[in-house]
């Protein structure tokens, strides 16, 4: 409650100066969903969920301009839980994104927690963006790596577009003093122009006794009548490794949208029963958009794992059996404001 109460206290503050300074500006997503998920070995449980289709977030950001070419941005972002009100479980109130940026011709520098190059390659190429019941992060064995999708401490340069190739490079140190664990480094070279986009990444963070590393190459065209996409990302700790393919689809219907993908995950490095531990998930997604901010949805998915693995989807009771599956749908509506 004192996340949102101070929350609220900075939206009424940006609102006043909203009205002073038209670069302000307030945005958000409401997303809930009625969501059942089964798991092989435990009962099926069904609830009200949130995030399906867009993350659900609230924030203000604004740009200054100082003239000759140069700007100054702010970016304040926060998570919203639509189904309870909060915020999030980490403690941080604009976990998503608060950063200060420097813009000109030469690009931008941005100061401030904020995806991570690599963090950023797998929202822009997975159909469902990662969230909800078909989103690539159901079967990603180290998405709770603390620096796999956001870090802390982050300075960022991104060059400026030229000719559709743009660049980012990436540090954060570790502001704990010991060991330099948690301390981060990554880039992303991408190319969009036309129906082309591609786009390549890697990252590297500090663990302790080694290394975090994660790498990816993905792209995506669009057809017109689809777009289609993939990706591979090869994510390794310490000695472990897990390889993702992605193929997915979205089609487009006027105000219809199909959506569709199929994930498959592979572990190497390990023991035999590390190495067995695979997994594949398919997805399937409707969404009916009543207005430019408003859309309802539907989305169903199956994971399959394999071995010792137990991937599960979002909302299922806890303690799938190891090689079973997960299985589920939901029905919601989403809200961009």
């Amino acid at each position: 409650m004192k996340h949102i109460a101070t929350a609220a206290a900075l939206l009424a503050l940006a609102a006043g100066t909203a009205s002073a300074q038209s670069s302000v500006t307030l945005f958000g997503v409401v997303d809930t969903n009625i969501r059942n998920v089964s798991n092989s070995g435990v009962a099926s449980n069904t609830t009200l969920s949130n995030s399906g289709l867009s993350s659900g977030r609230f924030g203000f950001r604004g740009v200054e301009d100082l003239g000759g070419g140069l700007k100054a941005g702010f970016w304040l972002e926060s998570d919203l839980n639509i189904d309870t009100g909060t915020t999030n479980a980490n403690g941080k109130l604009f976990a998503r994104r608060s950063t200060v940026s420097l813009m000109g011709n030469f690009g931008e520098v941005r100061l401030g927690r904020d995806l991570t190059p690599s963090g950023a390659h797998t929202y822009l190429y997975d159909p469902f963006g990662v969230i909800g019941l078909g989103g690539s992060a159901n079967v990603a064995r180290y998405a709770a790596q603390t620096t796999f999708f956001r870090s802390d401490n982050a300075v960022s340069y991104f060059t400026p577009n030229l000719s559709g190739f743009q660049g980012q490079i990436m540090v954060a140190p570790d502001e704990s003093g010991v060991n330099n664990v948690n301390r981060y480094s990554g880039t992303r070279l991408s190319y969009a122009a036309g129906p082309v986009s591609v786009s390549g990444s890697y990252g590297t963070t500090n663990v302790v006794g080694g290394k975090f590393t994660t790498s990816g190459i993905a792209g995506s065209y669009n057809f017109g009548v689809a777009t289609l996409m993939g990706h591979y990302y090869s994510d390794r700790l310490l000695t472990l490794k897990e390889n993702r393919f992605l193929l997915g689809v979205t089609v487009p219907l006027g105000a219809h949208q199909i959506r569709a993908s199929y994930l498959r995950s592979d572990a190497t490095g390990g023991t035999a029963a590390y190495n067995a531990s695979d997994a594949n998930m398919l997805a399937l997604g409707y969404v009916h958009n009543l207005s430019k901010r408003t859309a309802l949805y539907a989305t169903t998915s199956r994971i399959s794992n394999k071995g010792g693995a137990t991937f599960a989807l979002a909302g299922g009771t806890p303690g799938i059996t190891a090689g079973g599956t997960s299985s589920g749908y939901e029905f919601g509506m989403r809200h961009n404001f």
